[in-house]
This record gives structure tokens, C-alpha cells and sequence, in this order.
């Protein structure tokens, strides 16, 4: 009877930056197509080696530097005579040229080969186990995303997979347990991916090799998935600090409140500006309003201490920081009225009545249109009505316009407030 996929626990054991460094037969330096009395010598030979030295140094394409250490070694040993966990190992292992009892196509065991070492090679350097420069990584990430992507689409591994099982002959797989195999592996080979982006710098290097991943039809569709507790750690994070800071800013404690906002909530949600393509717009935009609205908040009530008390240099850059920062932040949804918070705020502080929006250029043409129409129609209305009644007019004319001016800026000021957010 097929092995559920449930008993293949190797695949969570392996999940990570050292997927292929734990691999039994990196640690072990066996083939993958040895058995019976073929581990048995080769296992003798590693015990008599380790009773004289501490670490064995194990297959050279990963090994660390040190060796593997007595127990991992035993504990590999081990993992190789049960198929279930065997199986998993060997997928992620070198297979060397096709026997004679494999009917796999003869470039198969070449192309898996390959997509083990450049996908183990990168990952070597990504963890800084080997000194590859970060220049030559990328092409190795979009070769080794290639080989994977082109063996697990075509379904060419399965073959080989079918063929393994047989020849192990244990009862506990059979030759169904391929498929099974086969679905978990794109979800393993991924894996790396989490770790290597709780680094800031690595995390936005790598966002283009995880979008190259998932456009993969492979792995489409695993990177939501795969990142969402990277994603639920950070807003549990920004969230418990934005708590902090609105009870600093309810009690007046502006400068911690304003402190946490800048040092912990803002870096915490840009950590996460390398997940936006594999977050949904939902749950982006949710993480992104909550921080808008925690700055903006700050914001308002530093502009309404300012009013009774003339802020410092240092309150004044805070204040528009936040109200700034709340702008660019605030999903779409937002941005109109963090916008006019933010205009708001400017103009208030530097009394120019500018805003920080990009100026426009000057309408020159349109500009020269209208003068040349004006000029016109002034000569037509002298020609016709004579120049004192001209003028009499267009002073009445400009006087109404002027008042008209004055009313409606007066009922702007009157209604013109800041939007709170909340």
C-alpha cells in the first residue's frame, strides 16, 4: 500500500537553507543507488574513521568545513534504510549516469544533476559558506529555477522516481508513492527562501529571484503561502509596537512615542516592503493603513500642541516626517487625506503657503493666448465704445471679482480643518 504523504516527515526535516548540506548522502558520501552490502562496507569504513577523529568529512560538493560531526553521521546512516525518508534524500541528490535498469530518457539523470549542484551552490553562498561573489549569484539562481522548473514540469523525474522504488523492493513504498513524492518537492525546494530574507539587504536582492521562482509553473502559487508567517511575525510586531506609541501619545509622552514610530514600527514595515509581491493587496494594505494612521495621529496632535506653543527645530522636522512618512505609506485608499494632513502640516510650519508637492511649470503658451485674445478684444471695445467707458467698466468689473475672491477664500479658512484619522 502507497506510504500516505503524511509519512514523509524527511521533507520538514529538510526544509531550509541546508537542504541539500543534510542530505544523507552528502553526509554519508554514498551513492544514491547503493544498498544492502554496499552501505554495510561503506558504513564500516566511516565507523573505523570516526573511532580515530571527531567529524568525517562527507560528499565535498557541500561539505562544511569542519566535517560532519559522529552522531549526524550515525543518524544519516540510519535514514537510509527506511525508503520513505531515502526517497526524499535522493531527489535532492546526485544520480550519476542511468543504469541499466532505468528507463529514464538519457538526458534526465544529467539535467537533475545539475539542478541539484546549481541550486546547492548558490545556496552555499547565499549562507555564506562559500565566497562566491554576489555578482555570479544570479545567474545561478535563474539557472537553477530553470532546471527545476523545466524537470518537475515535464514530468521526466517521475520515471526515474517509479524506477528507484522498485528497486529498493520494500514493502513499506511502492510505486504510487512517486506522485506523492513528486507534489512535495517544489514546496521543499522554495524552502530556503523565508531564512534567506531576514536579512534586509539579501531579502531586496532576492525579490526578483522569488518572482523569477514563482513564475515558474512549478512553484506557482507556493510563495503566499510560504511567507505568511514572516508576514503574521511582522504585524504581530508592528502592531504590539504601535500600541506602545498610542499609549505614549495618549499620555503626552511625545518624544517615545515619536521615538518607537520612527526606530521600531516604520523599520519593521519596511522589513517587509521585499514580501510585497507575495502578500495579497488586502493584507498589505491592512498592515500599511494601521501605520499610516498610527503617524498621521501623532502628527495631528503635535500640530495641535504647536498652535498654543511654537515648536522647536527638532519638533518641527518630526512633524513633517510623520505626516511625510504617513503619505507615502497610507494604501491608496488613504492618500487623499493624508495628502491634505501633509499640505496641511507644511504650510502651518512654514507659513509660505507652499506645498510639497512638485511645482508645474509656468502655462507660457496658454498664458500669451490669453493676452493676445485680451489685447484684442480691449482694441475691438475701444474702437467700439471709446476708451473712458472701457475703463470705467473693466475697474467695476475687476472691483467684484476681487471681493468675490476674498469671500471664497474666507469660507475656505472657515471650513478647512485637518482631517482625523481614525
Amino acid at each position: 500500500m502507497t506510504a500516505p504523504v503524511r509519512e514523509f516527515d524527511r521533507f520538514e526535516e529538510l526544509a531550509g537553507t541546508e537542504l541539500y548540506r543534510r542530505n544523507v548522502f552528502a553526509v554519508t558520501g554514498l551513492s544514491t543507488r547503493a544498498s544492502g552490502p554496499a552501505v554495510r562496507r561503506h558504513r564500516q569504513k566511516v565507523e573505523a574513521r570516526l573511532a580515530v577523529e571527531d567529524s568525517w568529512p562527507g560528499a565535498p560538493e557541500v561539505a562544511p568545513a569542519g566535517g560532519y560531526g559522529k552522531d549526524e553521521v550515525r543518524a544519516s546512516f540510519e535514514g537510509v534504510q527506511d525508503p520513505r525518508r531515502r526517497m526524499v534524500d535522493e531527489l535532492l541528490w546526485l544520480w550519476g549516469p542511468s543504469d541499466s535498469g532505468c528507463d529514464c530518457d538519457p538526458d534526465v539523470h544529467e539535467r537533475h544533476d545539475a539542478a541539484v549542484l546549481l541550486h546547492a551552490r548558490v545556496l552555499e553562498a547565499e549562507t555564506g559558506r562559500s565566497r562566491l561573489p554576489v555578482g555570479h549569484r544570479a545567474s545561478l539562481w535563474e539557472n537553477a529555477v530553470s532546471a527545476w522548473g523545466h524537470l518537475l514540469a515535464d514530468g521526466a523525474l517521475r520515471q526515474h522516481v517509479r524506477h528507484r522504488i522498485r528497486a529498493l523492493g520494500d514493502p513499506r513504498l511502492d510505486e504510487d508513492a512517486a506522485d506523492d513524492l513528486l507534489a512535495r518537492l517544489p514546496r521543499l525546494l522554495v524552502s530556503p527562501f523565508p531564512p534567506l530574507f531576514a536579512d534586509r539587504a539579501t531579502a531586496a536582492r532576492l525579490t526578483s529571484v522569488c518572482s523569477a521562482w514563482a513564475e515558474s509553473p512549478p512553484f506557482a502559487g507556493l510563495f503566499s503561502e510560504l511567507f505568511e508567517p514572516a508576514v503574521e511575525e511582522a504585524y504581530e510586531k508592528i502592531h504590539g509596537d504601535l500600541l506602545t506609541a498610542e499609549r505614549e501619545r495618549e499620555a503626552h509622552h511625545y518624544r517615545e512615542a515619536f521615538l518607537l514610530l520612527r526606530d521600531r514600527v516604520v523599520p519593521g514595515f519596511e522589513d517587509m516592503v521585499p514580501l510585497r509581491p507575495f502578500v495579497s493587496d488586502w493584507r498589505y494594505d491592512e498592515i500599511a493603513h494601521i501605520v499610516a494612521v498610527g503617524l498621521n495621529n501623532l502628527a495631528v496632535d503635535l500640530l495641535g500642541v504647536s498652535v498654543h506653543r511654537p515648536p522647536s527645530t527638532s519638533r518641527r522636522e518630526e512633524m513633517l516626517w510623520l505626516a511625510e512618512k504617513a503619505y507615502e505609506i497610507g494604501p491608496d485608499r488613504d492618500s487623499d487625506g493624508l495628502k491634505e494632513n501633509w499640505e496641511f502640516i507644511y504650510d502651518h510650519l512654514t507659513g509660505t503657503g507652499r506645498r510639497p508637492a512638485r511645482a508645474k511649470p509656468f502655462p507660457w503658451k496658454a498664458f500669451l493666448l490669453v493676452l493676445v485674445f485680451v489685447g484684442g478684444a480691449l482694441s475691438y471695445l475701444i474702437e467700439a465704445f471709446g476708451f473712458l467707458p472701457v475703463l470705467f467698466i473693466g475697474v467695476a468689473v475687476l472691483g467684484v471679482v476681487g471681493y468675490i475672491v476674498r469671500f471664497l477664500a474666507w469660507l475656505a479658512d472657515g471650513v478647512r480643518s485637518v482631517r482625523r484619522r481614525k
